[in-house]
């Protein structure tokens, strides 16, 4: 079939050919099982014969010229490439016909047109697949291509390398490319000069690329440093291709697709819908797929919501505020980039905007305003390592209005950085985890540095400053930031604090809060030394007391309204209406002049001796 020979027939006749080939469903004029919507074939692709087999293509090698034109043909399109020669494992069907999708054919288009990729894809979307055959095909068409797929394992990435195995292995043999290395993990192209492989993440190994393609990206344990180790072998003009579905949040690829989003770095967000496969958009399918994953599963892999885990310590209402309202938020200064956290660097490799700085101002110091420090310190070894940070609370408002994050900077020099900070927030009361390398730090600041504003537990009892922490005390340090973020008044600055409340969780096997495995809660610790010490001192308020309104606003949230309202709702607006009965059961009319009800309360006699 040609081309002329196509403009003789219409299109669903065409379509309904080409399926009763792929999925055997015969070719019952108005009566398809997919709408025609689900693909778009170009020129080259219906000028296949969907008749012709493997055996059909090696008698080509008789026809002059046709072995050349065919090469032609398939290094000008990928699509004809893959429809006309490519076979593929079908889970149902076995050995079948790679017919792409249109939106398939969208995702290559968006791969060959931007440096970065990362795609969100539905389960079961056929991007692998459709990812390594084009990888195929760049291999045999291109020259001195370097490709790499990593997988989330060994066995994942000899699983995607197999699809290039059965496509070569049922090529015609005038089409088959002349292989040097070929094993589960290296395929060479001779001819071309380049080479396709699969590894895991612990085997990939630096060497300079023409592609990196990274497969269910949010399932790589350790893909930040992963991240970090590989980038330099793109770094001179590679390109990055990040694939997977969705797998909660506080991972790499989570924090990069949001990223990209939010145009903090360069990469391109690839959107998938499960309604653009032909095999999904069905109602059947829909409530099947519900039964079996459940509401959760469903939301995560199919509708690709990204969802905190079942004890995920903040809820998903406060971390969605939180992240609605710092990913667009920039800091007023940025100061310190001596002591920028190292594993934020990754930001430049994509983002060259990217403005390092350990100390970010949100807002500046008033002048007789009250702020606190909370300060939790760590041993400065980089990398991985904790972060030794400061979080500034304004003790009026509560507004996180600065921030100092850094795992490079020594106790030593830390010490110094919280001094400063303290002195330009108006001396600012510094609260000091007393613990670890947090001693060594209140030392300094005590004895060397004389700061004068330095929080004790126990005034007048001990001479040391500080808090420590304990497992008793924890959770309800860790409550002070709980209870303001639930009712909405602590205001979150800060993407740091942001996306460290993303990674909390509250491990039901230790009973602890605590932060995901290779994350951090540096910042969440910080910030919630410095609430609970004002919440403290608020407590020690006298009871009469005149408090400015401003401190008393930020107790009040949505919360608090909405439990009155609940409260005040179809009460009786008089107890003792006309006609009505009171609490006691008696009419009005009833009750007799001068008799006083005497109702008692508990420890009545005593809290007559107060007079009350």
């Amino acid at each position: 079939m040609n081309v002329e020979e196509d403009n003789l027939l219409d299109d669903i006749s065409f379509e309904d050919h080409w399926r009763s080939i792929r999925y055997d469903i015969g070719s019952k004029k108005g009566n398809l099982k997919y709408p025609r919507e689900y693909y778009h074939f170009d020129d080259s692709q219906y000028s296949i014969d969907p008749n012709e087999t493997v055996e059909d293509y090696e008698e080509y090698i008789d026809i002059p010229g046709k072995i050349e034109e065919e090469w032609l043909k398939c290094a000008n399109s990928f699509a004809y490439f893959a429809m006309k020669y490519i076979r593929i494992i079908h889970p149902i069907d076995g050995l079948v016909r790679f017919i792409i999708y249109e939106y398939q054919k969208k995702v290559i288009s968006n791969y060959e047109n931007h440096r970065f990729n990362i795609v969100s894809k539905f389960r079961q979307g056929g991007l692998t697949t459709l990812t390594t055959i084009w990888a195929l095909w760049r291999c045999m068409f291109k020259l001195d291509e370097q490709i790499m797929c990593m997988s989330k394992s060994d066995r994942e990435a000899i699983k995607a390398g197999e699809n290039v195995t059965v496509a070569l292995n049922n090529l015609p043999e005038w089409l088959k490319p002349a292989m040097g290395k070929d094993n589960d993990h290296i395929k060479g192209f001779e001819e071309t000069g380049c080479k396709l492989e699969f590894w895991g993440p612990s085997a990939a190994r630096g060497q300079s690329l023409t592609w990196f393609i990274i497969d269910e990206a949010a399932f790589v344990d350790g893909m930040d440093k992963a991240w970090r180790a590989m980038y330099p072998t793109i770094a001179t003009g590679g390109s990055c291709v990040a694939i997977s579905t969705v797998n909660g949040i506080g991972n790499w690829y989570e924090e990069t697709y949001k990223g990209a989003l939010d145009k903090r770095n360069k990469f391109n967000v690839i959107d998938l819908d499960y309604h653009s496969h032909p095999d999904y958009n069905d109602e059947q399918w829909i409530m099947d797929t519900k039964a079996q994953l459940g509401p959760k599963g469903w939301m995560q892999e199919i509708e690709k919501q990204f969802l905190g885990t079942g004890d995920t310590y903040f809820s998903l209402e406060v971390l969605q505020r939180a992240d609605s309202r710092t990913k667009f938020l920039e800091p007023v200064r940025k100061l310190f980039p001596e002591y920028n956290n190292l594993y934020e660097i990754r930001n430049e490799v994509t983002n060259p905007d990217f403005e390092p700085g350990a100390f970010h101002v949100f807002e500046e110091c008033l002048d007789g305003r009250e702020y606190v420090l909370g300060v939790d310190v760590s041993e400065g070894v980089g990398d991985e390592g904790d972060c030794s940070c400061v979080q500034v609370i304004d003790a009026v408002t509560y507004h996180q209005v600065a921030e100092f994050y850094s795992n490079s900077v020594s106790p030593h020099v830390f010490s110094q950085v919280v001094s400063q900070v303290g002195n330009y927030y108006n001396n600012a009361l510094c609260v000091v985890e007393n613990m670890a390398a947090g001693v060594a730090v209140l030392s300094r600041l005590q004895h060397e540095l004389f700061y004068e504003n330095l929080y004790y537990d126990n005034p007048g009892k001990s001479d040391r400053a500080g808090i420590k922490t304990t497992s008793a005390n924890r959770p309800a340090i860790l409550e002070a930031l709980q209870s303001r973020l639930i009712g909405n008044s602590f205001l979150v600055n800060s993407r740091r604090l942001s996306y460290e409340m993303s990674t909390f969780l509250f491990n039901p096997n230790s009973k602890k809060a605590e932060a995901t495995k290779g994350k951090h809660d540096d910042a969440i610790m910080a910030a919630s030394l410095a609430l609970y010490v004002l919440n403290m001192q608020n407590r020690n308020i006298p009871v009469g007391a005149e408090v400015p309104k401003d401190v008393v606003s930020t107790f009040s949230s949505d919360i608090y309204e909405e439990i009155k309202k609940e409260l005040a709702r179809d009460k009786p607006e008089d107890w003792f209406e006309e006609d009505a009965e009171d609490i006691f059961g008696v009419k009005d009319d009833d009750i007799m002049s001068g008799v006083v009800f005497d109702l008692k309360r508990a420890n009545d006699s005593l809290l007559k001796e107060f007079g009350w």
